[in-house]
Parts: structure tokens; C-alpha cells; sequence
């Protein structure tokens, strides 16, 4: 059972080999704030067309009747478009459906359309593009993606995957032409199974279209160009970066190219590409330097793959900046694409936010997993390097809210100088993770601010073989400046991506926006003999006690904030608390002996 197993990796991974864990989440703080309303009596016309590339976590409310997946541009690989909607085990908050699902293959997420108008056809067909896992988590052989028809208020299945791995996107058309369902009202629906205690077994749809059939050509090309990915950072190193210690240094940090990703769906190769960034909403550049716009030829997909601008390069001039005189600044950048009339428009627009502010950061502000060494005493490092010389003042972490909520054990905040690679500790702090569910970072400032020059790394010594878990970005990679020791000296960590950890430099007043943890939730003694006891800020909770099976042993009401738990009746074990109310779910682990 998947539950079972995920509890064994973190609760019990200090027993196992020595080595780095990368977890799954089981949270998703993106849809924390899902504000999907749905308006049932609006009826769509077709063409019905959406394939997610608006900037946004929910579904299209003028398409869609009810859902509960995730809009992103993260978790697939080499999507048709810009964009996908994404199937797992987690509710329309992001949360957890059930923490023990009775079984290991449940219903979890729904995507649901609008009636739609067809009456008068005598054929009409679906099509749409799927994908099992991308870089997400592999959907196992009993979960499922399905598509169903409503039939006289029946749901008729009419397509189904199993649990499977896809390095592409695959196209399914289905044909419709019963009179059952070439009506004024006709709904469709996407269904996924799934291990419904976090964010597991990814299913991923894009570009989903429902017209009239009128030859068999209709279904045989998707004739769009679009982008496929979010824009890539400006900078070479960094996603972000001070804009003190860019400043004067623009052509070390600046790229000789922007890697814009354009594929080509069957549609024509004249393509016109154009980039413009904006300050303060005024334009202080445009690509081309001449011309509204660069022409070139992209094939299709199927002939060359995705097409890249890397070459020839594009490039951007270094006396752009030097106008600058201030402390920070955001560059608002556009990107533009002029494909022909009757391509979808809603895919050839991207905008990118490239930050100059305060810290540096080789991650994009969003995780796709936790990442974590199980040994007690493993170090990390996390290599960055200065411009010019500055005052450290605070490193920000972000530890995403799992299953083994550690904030109550503590660990060495470190910072190594350099001395041909990681030299001596020239700070050290103790402080405890504080895991977050809004996706905030948590900022440990610097007791005694101190001059840093050149190279330096930021990480930390553990005091326990738990996971801490930091947030682990997928789409971002950093590992040529990612180190871990675990007793038998530095390595570079295997996994490919970027820790969520930004090194602040600022003479600035710097804001935290994450809150305290252990005020939120707390459990102790830990571990228990005869009692524990629970302190929690909103009374208004439930209280639930489960196995490391799963299984619900005791689930109860908090009558105030402080509360005490008698567990003489339980067996010797680790077991798991969680905190539900209106805002948020957490965990804790309860150790009886």
C-alpha cells in the first residue's frame, strides 16, 4: 500500500542507507486560495477550446461546471502548449482528500464541463492530450484517468488509462454520433484515481477541444504554434539576483540568449517572434532592434522537436541597465509570437517578472518536492558568489508542510566561507524548520549581521537523521552549487533541480510572511508514556490519531487550545497527529513508548 510505504521512507529512513530522499509533497499551497466559482446555468457554444495557458491555478469558470485540478506549467514535459491541467490525490485546496484511504486507488479529482450546445449535429468529436507523471509523481498500475459522457443522468465511460509513465504527450479522439448526446445540454468529465493522502500519481491533459466532425481531417492536426514553457531568468547563474551586485556587472551575469521554447503543432512555419521589457510599466526595450518583429521557419514537432531562439542567440544590450540607479527593480518582460489568423492567440503571449531585489535565488519560488538527508550530523552547502563585498543579513528557507511536521527539532543554520571549495564555519545559528502551507519562505535573520566577500555557503548541520525536507524546485537547476556531506566528505547532490534557500543581503527592513509553527501546533512531550498534550491557537479543530498503517485509531473535537490526550491504551509505536479546521490541515509524529 503506497500510504504504508511513504510512511516507512519518512519516518524510518535513518535506519536505511545513508543517502539524500526526495519526498513527494503532500500539499499543493498554490490552490490554497482556489477561488473557482461556477455559474451552472451558462451553456457554451462551440468550439469548445481550452488548453490552460492562462496565467492562472483553476480552470476557465466560462468552460468549466466543477473542478478540482491544478493549472500549471511545472509538472509536465514537452506539453502540446502552454500549460496543462493536472489530476492527484489532492482536493481543489490542495489538500489531502483523506490521510487513510481505504483503499491504495481512490476517486479523487473532477473536471467538469459546461452543458454544451450540439443539437443539430449529426457528429462532433473530442480531443485531447494526456500524460502520465512528467516530472511529477508516477501514477501506479490500478490509478486511473477516465473520460465520461452524462446520459440521462448517468455517466457512461467512454476512455480510460491506467497508471503509466509518459515521456510525451499522447492525442485521444473520440468520436461522438448517438443521438443520446448530440443534444443542447451534452457534459463531459474527467475523472483520475489516485492514492488520495497527498500530491501523488500525476496525470496531466492539455489542449482539450470538442467540435462539429466534418471530415477526418479535423482531428488529424492540432494547427497551433505556441510556447511550451514559462520564460526562463535573464541571468546566467541566478534565477534572481541583488540588483547591487548586478549592476556594473552585466556582462557576467546577463545570458548571450533567451532559451524560448516554441513548438510547432502541425501549423504553418512562418513564425513572428518579438520580446519587450517594461519598468514601471514604460518600455525601455524592444526585440528586434529594428522591425516589429523577427520572422523565422519552425517545423513540426514531429520533424525537429521543440524549436529553440538559443541560436542563433538573441541578444540584449548591456547599456540597458546603466540608466538604473536605486536599490532594486522588477523588469516586466513580454514575449510575442504572430502565427497565422486561425492559430489559438491564447498561447502565444508570455510574461516574466525578472526580479532584482535583496536575495539571491536559483529557484523559481515553487517546489515540486521536499528534498532531505536521513543521517544525524549530514551537512548541506549551497554555493553562491558575490560581486562585491556586502553584509549578510538573513537566509531564507522554505520547508513545505509533510507529513513529519520536524519544527520541533533543531538544526545548525551554517555559513562556510570558501577555501578551494567549502573552508571553515565563519557562522553558525541554532533554529528550527518552520514548514508553511501558503508557500511562503521563512526568514531566519543573521543575530550579528557580518561582512561576507567572494564565495560563500549557505546550508546547514543536522542534529537528527530526520528529513527536514527543504523545498525542491524540479524546473530550476542548480546542482553544480549543491552540496551535501553525510560523514565521508562533500558530494554533489544527484538530484536535479534547486533548493529553496536565498542567502538576503539588504539594508532594508526584511518582512517575514510566515508564521510560527510551533504557536500554530504543537504536541508534546515527545515522545509519551502515559499522556501528550495538545496547544493549538484555533480551538475549533479535529483531532485525529492514525497508525503508521493509516488507520484511524482516535479521531476527537478540541474543546480549548490546550488539551490534554491519554494514550495508556496505545501499543508502544509511532503514530501520527493531524490538525483539521476551516484554514489548513498539519501533522505531527507522536512517539509512545
Amino acid at each position: 500500500m503506497r500510504s504504508y510505504i511513504i510512511f516507512f521512507l519518512i519516518f524510518f529512513s535513518a535506519f536505511s542507507k545513508a543517502q539524500e530522499v526526495v519526498s513527494n509533497l503532500i500539499s499543493n499551497p498554490q490552490l490554497s486560495k482556489n477561488q473557482f466559482i461556477s455559474n451552472n446555468k451558462l451553456v457554451v457554444n462551440l468550439p469548445f477550446i481550452d488548453d490552460f495557458s492562462y496565467n492562472s491555478s483553476v480552470v476557465d469558470s466560462s468552460l468549466w461546471q466543477n473542478s478540482s485540478v491544478f493549472v500549471n506549467r511545472t509538472y509536465p514535459i514537452n506539453p502540446p502548449t502552454l500549460g496543462v491541467a493536472t489530476f492527484d490525490g489532492l482536493n481543489e485546496k490542495g489538500l489531502a482528500r483523506d490521510f487513510s484511504p481505504f483503499s491504495i486507488s481512490e476517486p479523487s479529482d473532477t473536471l467538469l464541463s459546461r452543458p454544451i450546445d450540439m443539437s443539430g449535429l449529426t457528429s462532433a468529436y473530442l480531443m485531447f492530450y494526456f500524460q502520465g507523471k512528467g516530472i511529477g509523481d508516477a501514477p501506479q498500475i490500478e490509478d486511473k484517468l477516465i473520460l465520461e459522457f452524462l446520459r440521462d443522468s448517468v455517466w457512461e465511460q467512454k476512455w480510460v488509462s491506467n497508471g503509466i509513465t509518459m515521456s510525451e504527450f499522447e492525442k485521444v479522439v473520440v468520436i461522438i454520433d448517438s443521438v443520446h448526446y448530440l443534444t443542447n445540454n451534452f457534459q463531459f468529465r474527467f475523472r483520475n484515481y489516485a492514492t488520495i493522502s497527498g500530491n501523488f500519481d500525476h496525470w496531466h491533459i492539455d489542449y482539450v477541444k470538442l467540435d462539429e466532425l466534418l471530415s477526418s481531417s479535423d482531428t488529424m492536426d492540432l494547427n497551433d504554434v505556441a510556447f511550451v514553457y514559462n520564460s526562463p531568468s535573464f541571468l546566467k547563474r541566478y534565477y534572481e539576483m541583488p540588483w547591487t551586485h548586478f549592476l556594473n556587472n552585466e556582462s557576467s551575469e546577463l545570458k548571450d540568449s533567451i532559451d524560448i521554447i516554441i513548438r510547432n503543432n502541425s501549423a504553418s512555419i512562418n513564425v513572428d517572434y518579438q520580446f519587450n521589457i517594461f519598468e514601471n510599466n514604460n518600455q525601455i526595450f524592444h526585440y528586434p532592434t529594428i522591425g516589429v518583429s523577427r520572422n523565422v521557419s519552425i517545423l513540426d514537432y514531429d520533424t525537429i522537436g521543440n524549436f529553440s531562439f538559443s541560436n542563433p542567440p538573441i541578444n540584449i544590450s548591456n547599456n540597458l541597465f546603466n540608466s538604473f540607479q536605486m536599490d532594486s527593480t522588477i523588469f516586466n518582460i513580454q514575449h510575442i509570437i504572430g502565427t497565422a489568423s486561425s492559430d489559438n492567440k491564447l498561447n502565444d503571449t508570455l510574461y516574466h517578472n525578472q526580479n532584482f531585489l535583496s536575495h539571491f535565488a536559483y529557484d523559481d519560488g515553487t517546489c515540486e518536492a521536499a528534498y532531505g538527508l536521513n543521517v544525524n550530523g549530514a551537512k548541506i552547502a549551497y554555493k553562491f558568489k558575490l560581486n562585491r563585498p556586502d553584509t549578510l543579513r538573513a537566509v531564507q528557507m522554505y520547508f513545505p508542510q509533510m507529513l513529519d511536521s520536524v519544527n520541533d527539532i533543531p538544526f545548525q543554520l551554517t555559513i562556510w566561507n570558501d577555501l578551494n571549495g567549502i573552508g571553515n564555519i565563519v557562522y553558525q545559528q541554532e533554529v528550527f524548520p518552520v514548514h508553511t502551507e501558503n508557500g511562503a519562505y521563512h526568514t531566519y535573520y543573521i543575530d550579528q549581521p557580518f561582512k561576507i566577500v567572494g564565495t560563500f555557503y549557505v546550508g546547514w548541520e543536522q542534529t537528527t537523521g530526520d528529513l527536514l525536507n527543504i523545498g525542491l524546485d524540479k524546473n530550476n537547476q542548480a546542482n553544480d552549487y549543491m552540496f551535501y556531506n553525510v560523514g565521508a566528505g562533500w558530494n554533489v547532490s544527484s538530484y536535479l533541480g534547486s533548493w529553496m534557500i536565498r542567502p538576503v543581503l539588504s539594508m532594508q527592513e526584511i518582512v517575514s510572511s510566515t508564521i510560527n509553527e510551533k504557536l500554530q501546533f504543537r504536541v508534546f512531550p515527545n515522545p509519551a508514556s502515559s499522556k501528550f498534550y495538545i496547544q493549538t491557537i484555533d480551538k475549533n479543530s479535529v483531532i485525529s490519531i492514525f497508525s503508521m498503517q493509516g488507520i484511524l485509531i482516535h479521531r476527537f473535537n478540541m474543546t480549548s487550545n490546550f488539551q490534554k490526550v491519554n494514550v495508556k491504551n496505545l501499543s508502544a509505536g509511532v503514530y501520527i497527529v493531524e490538525l483539521l479546521n476551516e484554514k489548513n490541515r498539519r501533522y505531527q509524529k507522536i512517539i509512545v513508548k
